[in-house]
């Protein structure tokens, strides 16, 4: 078991070598092929080694669970914030009061300001402990398992000398190119597009899910410390360079200047080529180098005296406002959004503007006619921040139908967006129909994406109901589909006629149903035509069911081009009602169960949904209240866990047995 282990440390070791070469330096020294081969071997070893798989272990940076909050977290030495100046002329006078007690010559380092979200890693014994987001300074959020998911954030520090204690501090923030990438994947209005990195990176950190974190290639970049033992260092400038030994990653765009002249230039290099770095930054960070000077030049209630934020000026201009065009996501929010006269800013020419939502138009006081300031502060698409010139009465008004379908749209009391809810909206009905067909809803097997695209074309799709109507000549023309494709997509088709009422409110796309409402409003009311009718009390008398999903049912069933396509699926044969649940005893009534590792043969969702049908319950974390903990591939902490406390575990094959399931 000596020689396991050491292989595995031995592994970890060599991966961790990797990932700062590829992650920090951008400098790999294996192919990728040879990399995934060290971690699937990582990863065999401590699946049939479970008791050696350690949090500081490169195949546990995505091992965190949904969480419902965050904590709070006490940062030990405050996060304090940075006394801003916006001109040379400010530097020069903090220079001047720095030097009033200083009779020896002063050294500065100079580091570009990220616009990104500061936050403090904590480091015991070398491995990553505890990560926090600044806060109020003084509390920030525990987003410890996100932090973790960041690939060029060390889970162990690059170092034989152990640290008892190392705090580091940096700026999670996230690059030009995978920002514009993440805004270009929430294209249908469900999730509103980030404004700007900054944003961005701070709504991907602070996501509930560790999982949606690692997706949005968040990275972190060094510029503090906070409580740190062992640490015998004399300047900041060295710090920088034990933490890129260490296994950070560190600005390049760093200098250390031997006058504040030297300073003053290399902030206007910085300001004028602050479009030539592969992230947003809005300014610039002046420090004094030596950690001995720094004491003694001190510190204010809020800020150190030793350094000070230099802001850049806002890229601004101003334009006409010639229309607002509206557009409709794909999932019916309409978004209102500012045609210009063209105007360069920044290098670019800017012909478009976000208005974000009506509400922000009200704000503005704005209409089409108006001479507009725009601005590009980090911004991939520019914002008008305010009316330079009223030319017009009155503002834009929000529109009472839907630009696309000419459907009535609708408006939730405490929404600030404004909701097409036709589900043959041509603008979303793609998205529409890849949901009504996916897995979770109707369930109809290889009826994805592409398919539906090629459907589109042929204006063969215009309601969820044509797809009913599909022949076999229609599918059998697709792009790769021959004779026995096209049957066994038509027998898919044919079979989901039997779906329950559960699969078909879910797939409808209702705003705000989920897979646990539809089944809990199918069980209730166990007929479309009794859901349809419902008054707005029956629906809030329902379990987990409130005022706003409430109304958005009835905004739903009240539109009549949902009534008759919901009458077309009828006359097609699909079945619209709720099956009675069978009420016999089940070996796993009350049965608490958790899921650890990956399945085989099951997905996470296929398996909790058998679990729930025989009167069992799937939960997240592992208690002394858990019956069963069934063990998939490369299970993490929850099986060892169930180890500790005597909780009997499944294989795969154990649960589908118990289960009496093939």
């Amino acid at each position: 078991m000596q020689d396991i282990q050491r292989q595995i440390e031995d592994l970890k070791k060599q991966i961790r070598y990797h990932d700062y070469q590829y992650y920090c330096l951008d400098n790999p020294t294996i192919s990728d092929f040879e990399y995934d081969n060290l971690f699937k071997k990582l990863q065999l070893l401590e699946k049939q080694n479970p008791q050696f798989i350690t949090k500081d272990s490169p195949t546990q940076r995505v091992s965190g669970v949904p969480s419902s909050t965050f904590n709070r977290v006490k940062h030990i030495v405050p996060m304090l914030s940075l006394d801003n100046s916006y001109s040379t002329e400010d530097i020069l006078l903090w220079h001047e009061r720095v030097k009033k007690n200083i009779d020896m010559q002063i050294e500065f380092i100079v580091e570009p300001k990220i616009d990104g979200l500061s936050a403090s890693l904590i480091y015991k014994n070398n491995s990553f402990v505890t990560g926090a987001t600044r806060g109020d300074g003084e509390y920030g959020e525990d987003v410890t398992e996100n932090l973790k998911t960041i690939k060029n954030i060390p889970l162990k520090l690059l170092s034989d000398t152990i640290f008892e204690t190392f705090e580091v501090r940096g700026e999670v923030y996230i690059n030009k190119k995978d920002f514009q990438n993440l805004n270009d994947t929430l294209i249908d209005g469900s999730v509103a597009k980030f404004a700007n990195p900054r944003n961005a990176a701070a709504g991907s950190l602070r996501q509930k899910n560790p999982q949606i974190t690692a997706e949005r290639k968040l990275s972190f970049l060094v510029h503090s410390f906070g409580q740190t033992t062992n640490l015998q260092i004399e300047k900041h400038s060295q710090f920088i360079k034990l933490c890129s030994k260490l296994g950070f990653s560190i600005q390049k765009d760093i200098k250390v200047c031997k006058s504040i002249d030297e300073v003053i230039n290399f902030l206007n290099y910085l300001q004028n080529n602050r479009d030539n770095l592969p992230y947003e930054i809005d300014g610039a960070v002046v420090k004094i180098n030596d950690y001995k000077l720094q004491k003694i030049i001190g510190y204010t209630n809020k800020s150190p005296k030793w350094a000070i934020a230099y802001k850049f000026p806002a890229r601004q201009a101003t334009t006409k406002l010639l229309s607002i065009k509206l557009q409709v996501g794909r999932t019916g929010v309409i978004t209102p959004v500012a045609n210009l006269q063209p105007v360069q800013l920044s290098g670019v020419t800017i012909s478009n503007a976000t208005l974000h939502n009506f509400d922000e138009i009200e704000r503005l006081n704005v209409n089409t006619g108006d001479d507009v300031v725009i601005e590009r502060a980090g911004e991939v698409i520019p914002k008008i921040i305010k009316v330079a010139q009223k030319n017009t009465e009155g503002i834009f008004l929000p529109p009472m139908f839907c630009p696309s379908c000419n459907s009535k749209i609708f408006k939730e009391d405490d929404d600030v967006y404004y909701n097409c809810i036709n589900p043959s909206c041509p603008a979303q009905f793609k998205r529409m129909l890849i949901h009504f067909v996916s897995r979770d809803a109707m369930n109809i097997d290889g009826f994805g994406e592409v398919v539906v695209e090629q459907l589109l074309k042929t204006n063969k799709l215009k309601t969820f109901a044509d797809i009913y109507k599909l022949t076999f000549d229609d599918i059998v023309i697709l792009d790769l589909f021959k004779e026995k494709k096209a049957n066994n997509l038509i027998k898919a088709i044919v079979k989901s006629k039997e779906n329950p009422l559960s699969k078909l409110i879910y797939a409808l796309g209702i705003r705000h149903i989920g897979e646990k409402s539809a089944n809990i409003l199918a069980e209730k009311f166990k007929n479309i035509d009794n859901l349809i009718k419902a008054s707005y009390d029956e629906l809030v008398s329902t379990n987990e069911v409130g005022p706003i999903l409430a109304q958005s049912i009835i905004d739903f069933f009240t539109n009549q081009q949902t009534l008759k396509m919901i009458e077309e699926l009828k006359v097609l044969g699909i079945n619209t009602t709720e099956p009675e649940k069978d009420t016999s005893f089940s070996p796993l009534e009350n049965k608490t169960f958790v899921l650890t590792g990956e399945l085989k043969t099951l997905t996470r969702k296929e398996a909790e949904n058998q679990i729930s049908a025989l009167g069992g319950k799937a939960t997240s974390s592992v208690s002394k209240k858990t019956n069963y903990v069934v063990v998939g591939e490369n299970p993490g902490s929850k099986y060892q866990k169930a180890l500790n406390l005597g909780i009997k575990t499944l294989t795969e094959q154990e649960f589908k047995k118990l289960l009496n399931i093939n």
